[in-house]
């Protein structure tokens, strides 16, 4: 830890109804600039799985067999449901690929059952603020915690959402600092 940079008095763990399963990439899983170990802090109910190495396929049996949430997977694909139209009784499980795009793609066939799973998509809103990756994807592609905050605004409210973003947004600013670049942006 660098001194100076840490934003751990920004993290202030969040109680959801929504259970947030992330599904990282093994390539991601290191990196620094993957924002699920933040993600994972910050929710209570947040859960990161690794997924990608042949040896170890991912098992989300004990996720999607769960009896009192519903499954859904939060990424834009074409039978996308947007999440503030999606019709559902009880809390659900938001589950969210987290990697690269081509990465993230490759969720739904590779990972056995999530095929079953309904996709939820989020209505464009503003553009991203994670500065510490480029976006090559344009104006409507969001890092995994701005997909996830803007998410959970839509199933429990601005509140929470907001409280997801503050420390996400502290951790941009820290590593836009320590890079030497808050200055010529």
């Amino acid at each position: 830890m660098v001194v100076g940079y840490c934003i751990c008095d920004a993290i202030v763990p969040i109680e959801t109804e929504t259970r947030v399963v992330l599904i990282v990439h093994w390539m991601e899983w290191n990196k620094t600039t993957t924002t699920s170990a933040l993600l994972n802090r910050v929710l209570v109910d947040a859960e990161v799985k690794k997924r990608g190495h042949r040896e170890a396929p991912l098992d989300l049996s004990e996720v999607l067999d769960d009896p009192t949430r519903r499954a859904v997977l939060l990424y834009p694909s074409e039978d996308a449901v947007p999440l503030d139209a999606f019709e559902h009784d009880g809390p659900l499980t938001l589950i969210v690929p987290d990697g690269t795009w081509r990465q993230a793609r490759k969720v739904r066939s590779r990972v056995p059952r999530l095929d079953t799973v309904p996709a939820v998509t989020l209505p464009i809103g503003a553009a991203s603020g994670y500065r510490v990756r480029k976006n090559v994807r344009g104006d409507f592609a969001l890092s995994t915690a701005e997909a996830v905050a803007r998410a959970l605004g839509i199933l429990e409210g601005a509140a929470v959402e907001a409280a997801v973003m503050q420390p996400f947004s502290q951790m941009v600013e820290q590593t836009m600092r320590m890079r030497g670049r808050e200055l010529r942006e």
